[in-house]
């Protein structure tokens, strides 16, 4: 009888032990597959999010991108509207009678140049008087068209070659003074409204001198107390010897 109590407390001994055992391994299997379920999703998740990141950078630059080509667009759109249209010299100058004919024209930098050439058939006084009146109908609407500068001169023949007989140089605030004067101006307040002038020696030596009194008996002049090397060098470039 002992030894049966023995054999069954021994026998009941191993099947806890088993169960025990059993306990153990299912906990540790449960824990296991409990971690990597949470490292999977961890896993999903971090993908998840740098697919979400990477469509987010993705959406960002699209935006950027657009937004950078409306800027663009925009810019380009202010430069055209602000850029000044060609003024067209010849079509200006067709109701006027006594226009002189025009040599030459150039446009750019919202700067006009134009050279006037003398047909022979006026005194000095109406060839003055024309080269005036063409002058200030060409500054008027530089400034409408939003021009900055506007240079003119007068070519004349010489029996030894051409010069300009008349030339002068508007500039900014100045253009938008002398765009103020009345058509029908005097040409001694269209050059002393200038920010340079200069009146060719064969022009200057025929002039009275009280003529030469209403420039201050100054060939050359103007508003402008600074030297302009370009203008100056652009007149006697105007003088051309046969």
């Amino acid at each position: 009888m002992h030894k049966r109590q023995v054999t069954m407390i021994i026998g009941i001994m191993v099947v806890a032990a088993i169960v025990a055992i059993f306990a153990i391994v299912f906990n540790s299997s449960s824990h296991q597959s409990e971690e990597t379920a949470i490292a999977a999703s961890s896993s999903s998740h971090k993908q998840a999010a740098t697919k979400t990141d990477k469509t987010s950078m993705s959406t960002q630059k699209v935006v950027d991108k657009k937004a950078a080509n409306s800027t663009i667009s925009k810019q380009q759109e202010t430069s055209t509207s602000k850029a000044t249209q060609a003024l067209d010299i010849k079509a200006l100058l067709q109701g006027q009678i006594d226009a002189p004919k025009i040599t030459s024209v150039k446009q750019a930098d919202k700067k006009v140049t134009v050279v006037f050439e003398d047909d022979g058939s006026k005194t000095l006084d109406e060839f003055m008087a024309a080269y005036a009146k063409a002058t200030i109908a060409v500054i008027k609407a530089a400034v409408k068209n939003g021009n900055q500068s506007v240079t003119t001169a007068r070519q004349v023949k010489l029996e030894d070659g051409m010069e300009y007989a008349v030339a002068a140089k508007w500039d900014k605030e100045q253009l938008v003074n002398a765009a103020k004067l009345s058509d029908g101006v005097a040409i001694k307040d269209v050059l002393r409204n200038a920010d340079h002038y200069a009146i060719g020696g064969a022009a200057w030596d025929a002039l009275t001198q009280r003529q030469k009194n209403d420039y201050k008996n100054q060939q050359h002049g103007g508003q402008s107390k600074v030297a302009d090397d370009q203008f100056d060098k652009w007149v006697q470039a105007g003088i051309v010897k046969n």
